[in-house]
């Protein structure tokens, strides 16, 4: 009963949360007043009651709102540090650190039969022509962009975190290599219409990405390094495609 009050009167507003704490002090305050002028002084038991709900009511209600104004904006503040910790504020993706720990855990999870799924590593190709042409501004429009766009292209369970620069990653929870290399062509070619979308006219925004399964056993280190490798043969062939294992053997 005490946990649902709680909760009760932690969903309440400030004004809520202080009109709870007075009314909570005249159901404290009221009933001694009664009790004690009731047993000394009965003769004038309404107007000290009366008193003492506007005493209360008057010094508590500020008092209440303030320390309640406080403690909201505190909780508003650790929310929003608590939310920073985890996510770039640019591209409100998960940052390297959240976006690692998560994929990690998933390929914790995964049973000893099969592999976690598939890790993308993708790479803004060029992208300090973009800076350098039109500006940190025009960049970071890019990039926002960017992640929008790979957001659109994935399941509600799946990862996707800005790694660092204009480097992303992608963790396609549970996927086979069909299903990850459809998602792969659709953030390649759902990024083209950024270009046009940040107001860019003399180039066409691509990316470049390498593709790596896990497999059982595979540690997310050894799985990440993988797709980096194949994400540095994917520039070398030319950018703006998206290399896996059988792409890279078939061209070795």
């Amino acid at each position: 009963m005490q946990r649902f009050l709680f909760k009760k009167f932690n969903n309440l507003s400030v004004q809520g949360k202080s009109m709870a704490i007075v009314v909570a002090a005249l159901a404290g305050a009221d009933p001694m007043t009664f009790l004690f002028y009731g047993l000394f002084f009965h003769d004038r038991l309404m107007l000290d009651l009366i008193f003492t709900s506007i005493i209360v009511v008057t010094v508590g209600w500020p008092i209440a709102y303030f320390f309640m104004r406080q403690h909201a904006e505190l909780e508003s503040m650790a929310g929003k540090l608590k939310w920073a910790a985890h996510f770039d504020d640019l591209t409100k993706l998960t940052n390297r650190r959240t976006f690692i720990e998560r994929a990690d855990a998933l390929v914790q999870s995964a049973g000893s039969g099969r592999g976690a799924g598939a890790l993308l590593y993708i790479d803004v190709d060029r992208f300090k022509s973009i800076n350098d042409t039109h500006g940190h501004a025009a960049g970071d429009r890019a990039l926002e962009a960017l992640a929008s766009a790979i957001r659109s292209c994935i399941r509600d369970g799946d990862l996707a975190g800005r790694l660092g620069g204009e480097e992303f990653a992608v963790f396609l929870a549970g996927a086979d290599h069909e299903q990850a290399n459809r998602v792969s062509q659709r953030i390649r070619q759902s990024v083209r219409a950024v270009t046009e979308a940040i107001g860019i006219e003399d180039r066409v925004i691509t990316v470049s990405i390498g593709m790596a399964m896990h497999i059982p056993g595979q540690s997310l280190d050894e799985t990440l390094s993988l797709a980096d490798r194949y994400l540095y043969v994917a520039k070398q062939r030319g950018r703006d495609r998206v290399i896996d294992e059988d792409a890279f053997l078939t061209a070795a």
